[in-house]
């Protein structure tokens, strides 16, 4: 039996509605300043299934508790991680791109 592999079903799941929640918790998503690693980046939209650079997977972008913003619970190898506005969630393990929340935060 292989891996348990990442649903994206929640987005339909009213526990996860992070829009409707922000609404009226605001202040919860705005988090400041996005400080990008150090390099030659700008924001890119990426998409599911996409490579991201390791250096924006590294423990300073990630999301420590994704319930706070109503993102389902990771697990393995799954990290939320903040990429300028929008919350994507990567394998760490191979850099890929498995679920993208846009501009959830503000």
């Amino acid at each position: 039996m292989g891996a348990q592999r990442w649903n994206r079903g929640w987005h339909g799941e009213s526990r996860y509605d992070w829009a409707g929640w922000r609404a009226s918790h605001r202040e919860t998503y705005r988090l400041g300043y996005y400080y990008p690693p150090l390099g030659d980046y700008a924001y890119a939209p990426v998409g599911n299934d996409t490579p991201l650079d390791a250096a924006f997977m590294a423990e300073q972008f990630w999301i420590a508790d994704p319930s706070i913003y109503h993102l389902p619970p990771v697990w393995g190898p799954y990290r939320w991680v903040r990429y300028y506005n929008d919350a994507l969630l990567v394998d760490i393990d191979t850099g890929q791109v498995i679920d993208v929340v846009r501009a959830i935060f503000l």
